[in-house]
């Protein structure tokens, strides 16, 4: 399977809540001056185990919306790798985005489990 495919299934899984197709692999390219980013419905108390590596430096964020209010409970800079957990304090639309500030295309690959 190529990874623009993969990506796509795995950020279909992610938004549609599906937690046994969620808890997967990811790979995908962001060029420079953009970002990317896979959405899911967490629950209250619900939590993620999550990690990343990138080829170059991207900024990393886990957020959600209230309102026109974007709210970050997680947020690095500059970072290459990542890894931890991340537990909803109440039922949202996360959002886990990769920012590439940098000059050239960055390869983004890593996995998210639901638990």
């Amino acid at each position: 399977m190529d990874d623009a495919l993969r990506t796509l299934l795995v950020a279909a899984a992610l938004a549609a809540g599906d937690a046994a197709a969620a808890d997967d692999a990811f790979r995908f390219s962001i060029a420079s001056g953009k970002f990317d980013e896979h959405c899911m419905k967490i629950e209250a108390g619900r939590a993620i185990a999550y990690r990343f590596e990138a080829s170059a430096p991207v900024d990393f964020n886990i957020h959600y919306h209230r309102g026109k209010d974007v709210l970050y409970p997680v947020k690095r800079e500059a970072t290459r790798q990542f890894a931890s957990t991340f537990r909803a304090e109440s039922t949202d639309e996360y959002c886990l985005m990769w920012e590439n500030r940098g000059a050239t295309a960055v390869t983004v690959e890593g996995r998210v489990d639901r638990r």
